[in-house]
């Protein structure tokens, strides 16, 4: 009996959270470069989260920019770490044209969405959260854009709790599908009724 209850829990508890904010080692970079025009000057601050504190000490990060066969690497001077696991990092896109951009450390990369630099835009300031390329989290759709405060946690600290969402793919409504909660709390029900039947 109490098997069946433990089973409808747990599966209810997989349905009803699909978007669990993922854990572990993640890089964040505010602002984006959302907005930038070519030859314009992009400061950002980079942090690094929840790395062990042994992994913080070694810590090298660089942020590499890459547009067809164009390569850039931006390392931060001592004059730019600014904390435990901050680093300010300045760049300038020489061209306009579709950039990628990702931050490596060691043998972690994490990889940031592309960005279009062209003129006349407006300036997005918007930060991203990127989590290790090939992790379970990344895997799972973890990262994207960060809305609001993400605090001044950094280092093996944890960030705030918020829920970071992999972006809607046109046409899927944009949201949770309501049959998955709905199927959680018919399991939960039929659990609990078997309990009490078995009890009897």
């Amino acid at each position: 009996m109490r098997r069946t209850i433990l089973v409808a829990v747990a599966v209810a508890a997989l349905a009803l959270a699909p978007g669990a904010a993922a854990k572990g080692p993640h890089a964040i970079v505010e602002p984006g470069p959302g907005g930038i025009a070519p030859g314009e000057r992009w400061l950002t601050t980079l942090t690094l989260v929840e790395l062990r504190d042994s992994e913080m000490a070694r810590a090298r990060p660089r942020m590499v920019l890459r547009s067809g066969s164009e390569r850039i690497v931006i390392r931060p001077s001592a004059e730019q770490v600014l904390g435990k696991g901050r680093y300010e990092l300045s760049a300038v896109f020489p061209r306009v044209g579709r950039w990628n951009y990702a931050v490596v450390d060691g043998k972690r990369r994490f990889e940031f969405p592309a960005v279009a630099i062209r003129r006349g835009r407006e300036r997005d300031a918007t930060a991203f959260v990127a989590f290790p390329t090939g992790s379970p989290e990344e895997r799972q759709g973890a990262g994207g854009p960060i809305y609001g405060d993400t605090g001044p946690a950094a280092g093996g600290e944890s960030l705030p709790p918020e829920v970071v969402m992999p972006a809607a793919r046109e046409g899927d409504g944009g949201g949770l599908p309501l049959w998955i909660p709905a199927a959680g709390l018919a399991l939960v029900g039929a659990g609990t009724l078997t309990a009490l039947r078995l009890r009897r």
